[in-house]
């Protein structure tokens, strides 16, 4: 029997796997650690990419790299593509994973993430991050719970440049061919690794969603209020990666329409208000913002609750709107900072 590259099958030769953890200061990083020592196919390294700040990390890893000399420590300063880039210079495997400081493997992630590498054309595979529901803290974490589960559902499976690069796992030689980490986009939320993964599906590779390679996410320090100031940093990244690459899987003219509709109407309605022969007409127009607002809301929720049962946390789908105005607010201020060609001076 040949040996299968992805050392999926019975008798197949163990693949060669660096697992690059990305870390921040987060002391979740332990518990990450140990997923990844428990995994049933064994990766050749784990390299603690650490993004610097302080050396919590450092005397994190220490006790892990005493006990199994695979975890190895890494001084990776910067933003998160620069970090990577770090690690990605001194990563040895053929096959590289990526994993964040709040997620946690179960023990067969690794080998569920590695089967669709048995096709030579797969570039990357990423997973799903459903949350560790004692982590579900807040109506704002639990709705993004839901989102996310069906963003995984409807979105990344047709679309895998969506897939983010926190549980994924790349050939090596993707980065050999079509370039390292884009380090020039929005530095607090670069969208990275949907660049990278534009630029591997325009190398000829293809991208896999792998349903089954799943890790639990820790949601435990998403409040309501992060989650939206969390989707305008995104937002931002989002637009000059979209200005650069003409490419997004979420915005659309019919998408965001809806809601753009109630706060059109309550800044027409407060305009008309100040001059006294059309203040009957802002009125009746600040009423149908309000009024609209509530019917957007109320068509939320139902559909919310009907998918709640596949999508636990859609419930609260009403925050759908705050969330879609966060969206709207950062693509704003990517305008403003980059420019219509995503290309401007970044703020410092």
């Amino acid at each position: 029997m040949a040996p299968d590259p992805a050392g999926t099958g019975a008798g197949a030769a163990a693949p060669s796997v660096s697992v690059v953890v990305t870390v921040l200061k987060d002391p979740r990083v332990a518990r990450t650690l140990e997923s990844l020592l428990a995994q049933d196919l064994p990766p050749l390294e784990i390299l603690v990419d650490d993004g610097g700040g302080t050396d919590a990390v450092r005397r994190i890893t220490e006790p892990f790299s005493r006990r199994d000399p695979r975890v190895v420590h890494l001084d990776a300063p910067g933003n998160i593509p620069e970090s990577r880039n770090t690690a990605l210079r001194v990563a040895r495997g053929e096959f590289i994973a990526f994993l964040d400081a709040d997620e946690v493997a179960p023990p067969g992630w690794l080998r569920e993430l590695l089967r669709p590498f048995a096709d030579p054309r797969v570039g990357f595979v990423g997973g799903p991050t459903p949350a560790l529901p004692e982590t579900l803290r807040s109506v704002g974490a639990r709705y993004y719970d839901g989102y996310l589960r069906r963003f995984y559902d409807r979105v990344a499976r047709d679309h895998p440049h969506a897939l983010p690069m926190g549980n994924s796992a790349w050939r090596a030689r993707v980065f050999r061919e079509v370039g390292e980490l884009d380090t020039t986009l929005y530095r607090r939320a670069a969208s990275e690794d949907q660049e990278i993964a534009l630029r591997a599906l325009a190398g000829g590779f293809t991208g896999v969603y792998q349903p089954t390679a799943w890790v639990g996410h820790d949601f435990s320090d998403i409040t309501t209020l992060g989650l939206l100031r969390k989707q305008r940093i995104y937002a931002e990244g989002g637009y000059v990666l979209w200005r650069r690459r003409g490419s997004t899987y979420e915005a659309s003219a019919g998408r965001v329409a809806p809601y753009l509709v109630p706060p059109g109407l309550l800044l027409a309605g407060v305009l008309l208000l100040v001059p006294t022969p059309t203040r009957t007409l802002g009125e009746y127009l600040l009423a149908a913002a309000g009024g609209s607002l509530g019917v957007l809301a109320a068509v939320l929720s139902v559909q919310g609750w009907l998918a709640d049962r596949e999508y636990p946390g859609l419930r609260y789908r009403a925050l759908e709107i705050l969330r879609r105005w966060a969206t709207l607010y950062g693509a704003f201020r990517g305008l403003l900072h980059f420019g219509l060609s995503g290309r401007g001076r970044p703020p410092t």
